[in-house]
C-alpha cells in the first residue's frame, strides 16, 4: 500500500507483475466474475432500469479518463504521456458518445460508430486486459485499478448493445471500420513523432505484446502487419457475427 499512488517513474524495479502470472491471471478472473454479473443484472432489470444502467456503464470509462488525469497531475507525472489517446481511451469516449447522443446522430456517423464499437473497441479493450502494459505496476496499485475497471466496462457495455440488437455485425459495413482509423490514425501518429509518445502503439508494441516478433524487423514491418492485422480482426468478427445471427434466425 506505500506504492498504492506511486507512479511508474518511482516505483522500485521489481514491484510490478508477471504477464500471465497468477496475479495477472487473478485479475483477469475477476473482470469475468464483473461482466457476468453485470450482464445477469442488465438481463434481469426491466426496461426503464435497463436504460438507466445503459447510461451509468457507458459514463464511468469517461469519469475513469478524467479520474487518472487527476491522478497524474498530483503525482507531477507528465500528463503528455497519458492522455486519452490510445485506442481505448478512444473507446471510451464512443460508447459515451452513442449512448448519450442516441439517434441525434447523422445515420452514417452512427453506423460507424457503431462498427467501430463492434469490431474495435471491444477486441481492442479485451486484448489490452489479455496483454497488459500496465504489470510495471502492483497488482494493489490505482493505475491496476482504475486501467481494469475501464476496460472491463468498456467490454459490459459493448455486449450490452449487441444484446439489445443496437450494435449489430456486418460485412458490408466493416468499411466504415476503416473510415473510422483514417480519421483517427493520422493525427494520433503526427502526435506520436512530434512528442515522442506512443499512443495506439504506432511507434512501438507494447510490452508482452503478441507484435513484439514483427518490430525486430523494423517499424514499417511492424506498422505493416498491425494494420494488416486489425483488418483481418474487422472483417474476422463481422464474418463471424453474421454467420451466428443467421444460425439463430434459421433457429
Amino acid at each position: 500500500m506505500d506504492y498504492f499512488f506511486t507512479y511508474s517513474d518511482k516505483l522500485p524495479e521489481g514491484s510490478g507483475y508477471e504477464l500471465f502470472g497468477k496475479e495477472h491471471t487473478s485479475i483477469m478472473i475477476i473482470c469475468i466474475i464483473m461482466v457476468a454479473v453485470c450482464l445477469f443484472v442488465y438481463s434481469r432489470s426491466i426496461e426503464g432500469i435497463k436504460r438507466r444502467l445503459r447510461r451509468i456503464i457507458a459514463l464511468i470509462p469517461v469519469l475513469l479518463i478524467f479520474l487518472r488525469l487527476i491522478y497524474v497531475i498530483c503525482a507531477g507525472a507528465a500528463v503528455i504521456y497519458e492522455l486519452p489517446l490510445h485506442l481505448c481511451s478512444i473507446a471510451g469516449m464512443v460508447c459515451f458518445i452513442y449512448e448519450y447522443t442516441g439517434n441525434s446522430l447523422p445515420s452514417g456517423i452512427r453506423a460507424t460508430l457503431s462498427q467501430a464499437l463492434l469490431s474495435l473497441c471491444l477486441p481492442g479493450a479485451l486484448m489490452a486486459l489479455i496483454f497488459t502494459d500496465g504489470t510495471v505496476y502492483p497488482v494493489i496499485h490505482f493505475i491496476t485499478i482504475q486501467s481494469t475497471l475501464f476496460h472491463v466496462f468498456i467490454v459490459i457495455y459493448i455486449i450490452i448493445t449487441i444484446k439489445d440488437h443496437d450494435v449489430y455485425p456486418s460485412v458490408k459495413e466493416a468499411y466504415r471500420n476503416i473510415i473510422f482509423l483514417l480519421c483517427i490514425v493520422p493525427f494520433v501518429y503526427i502526435f506520436d513523432k512530434l512528442f515522442k509518445a506512443n499512443y495506439m502503439f504506432l511507434m512501438n508494441p507494447s510490452k508482452g505484446s503478441p507484435l513484439s516478433w514483427a518490430y525486430t524487423h523494423g517499424r514499417f514491418f511492424y506498422l505493416f502487419i498491425y494494420g494488416f492485422i486489425v483488418i483481418i480482426v474487422i472483417y474476422l468478427i463481422n464474418l463471424i457475427g453474421e454467420y451466428i445471427l443467421r444460425y439463430k434466425n434459421q433457429q
